[in-house]
C-alpha cells in the first residue's frame, strides 16, 4: 500500500465552534464569522503532510469561502463522493452529475491544486442503502458506470476513477464485465476503487474480495476498509482510506489529556493523526494470508473461473 488517506467530514457546526446557540440573527453571525470557519477547514481538512480524504458534498456546503478565502491545501488529497451517506440517508444524492463535477472543478481551483483523483457518484450495495434506494444491485452498477461515463465526458480535467460495487464475489466480477461491455477495461487503469467493504462484520469477507480483484491484475483503492483487514491486504492494494478514527473516538468516548477541545476528540487532529500511526504501525510486520478463503457465492453455486 502507497497511501493511506485520512477520512474527514463536513466540520463542526459554526455554532458549536462560537459556542453560541442558534438565534434569529444566527445567520448575519455567521456570515461576519468566515474566517472562523476558514481557520476550521484548513485545521481539519489539511493539517501537517497528511492524504485527506473529504467528500465533495461536504466540502459543496461551503459556499460562502471562495478563490483565496478558501484554505490551500497543504498536502496531496483526493475526493471522496460521500456515496454511503447520501443513498443510505436519502435514497439518492443531493447534489446533481454536473453539481458534482462542478464542484470537483471549484475545489481544484480553490484549494490550489487538482484532487489527486475523485469518485464518481457511485452506487454502495450495502442492503441498508439497497433497502433505501428500492434498487437492485445491478441498477447500482450500471449507474456507477453511468455516472464515470459522464463524468469523464464532461469534466475530463479530473482523474475520475471507476469503481466496482457489488456484495458477493459474483457480483465484483460482473461489475468488471460490465464495465468491459461499457468499453473500460479495468486492467488498463491505473486506479481501480473497490467500494461496499466498509460496513462489512467480517474481515475475511474483505480479504476475499480483494484478493479476487487483485488477481484479476487490478490496481485497487479499498474504500473505508477495517483497520484490522488492513495487515493481510495492504500488499494487494495501492492506497486506502478511513474515516474511523472520529467514530471510534464517540464510540469509545476518547478524549485525549491536554486537549484543548470541547467534548470528545471525533473532530481532533492530535486524536486522527495518532490513529493513523497506530494504524500504519500494524503494517511493520507482514501477516501470513490465510488459506480456505469465504468466498462470497451464491450458496450452490460453484467458484468461478479468473482470466488472468
Amino acid at each position: 500500500m502507497e497511501t493511506y488517506f485520512l477520512g474527514t467530514h463536513r466540520v463542526r457546526h459554526l455554532k458549536d465552534i462560537i459556542g453560541v446557540p442558534t438565534s434569529p440573527g444566527y445567520d448575519e453571525l455567521a456570515a461576519e464569522l468566515d474566517q472562523i470557519v476558514d481557520d476550521e477547514l484548513r485545521r481539519l481538512l489539511f493539517p501537517f503532510d497528511m492524504p485527506m480524504f473529504p467528500t465533495v458534498p461536504s466540502l459543496a456546503k461551503y459556499k460562502r469561502l471562495r478563490g483565496d478565502a478558501f484554505p490551500k491545501a497543504m498536502t496531496i488529497y483526493a475526493l471522496d463522493s460521500g456515496g454511503y451517506n447520501q443513498l443510505a440517508l436519502h435514497g439518492e444524492y443531493e447534489l446533481s452529475p454536473d453539481d458534482h463535477g462542478g464542484a470537483a472543478y471549484r475545489f481544484a481551483e480553490d484549494l490550489g491544486v487538482p484532487p489527486l483523483w475523485a469518485a464518481p457518484q457511485d452506487f454502495m450495495c450495502e442492503h441498508d442503502v439497497i433497502a433505501k434506494t428500492g434498487l437492485t444491485v445491478w441498477l447500482h452498477q450500471q449507474y456507477t458506470i453511468d455516472s464515470l461515463l459522464y463524468l469523464r465526458e464532461n469534466f475530463p480535467h479530473i482523474w475520475w476513477i471507476p469503481v466496482l460495487q457489488g456484495w458477493t464475489i459474483e457480483d465484483y466480477l460482473r461489475h468488471v464485465e460490465m464495465y468491459r461491455a461499457a468499453g473500460i477495461d479495468l486492467t488498463t487503469e491505473d486506479l481501480v476503487g473497490v467500494g461496499s467493504i466498509c460496513k462489512r462484520p467480517s474481515v475475511a469477507e474483505i480479504v476475499s474480495i480483494i484478493t479476487v480483484l487483485h488477481s484479476l491484475g487490478l490496481k485497487l483503492h479499498a474504500f473505508g476498509v477495517k483497520r484490522n483487514s488492513l495487515p493481510r491486504i495492504a500488499h494487494m492494494i495501492v492506497s486506502a482510506d478511513s474515516l474511523a478514527w472520529s467514530r471510534t473516538a464517540r464510540d469509545e468516548e476518547i478524549r485525549l489529556r491536554g486537549c484543548a477541545h470541547k467534548g470528545l476528540c471525533n473532530n481532533c487532529l492530535t486524536w486522527a493523526l495518532q490513529w493513523r500511526l497506530e494504524t500504519l504501525a500494524t503494517l511493520v510486520t507482514p501477516t501470513q494470508p490465510g488459506l480456505g478463503l469465504e468466498f462470497l457465492l451464491p450458496s450452490g453455486r460453484d467458484s468461478p473461473t479468473i482470466a488472468h
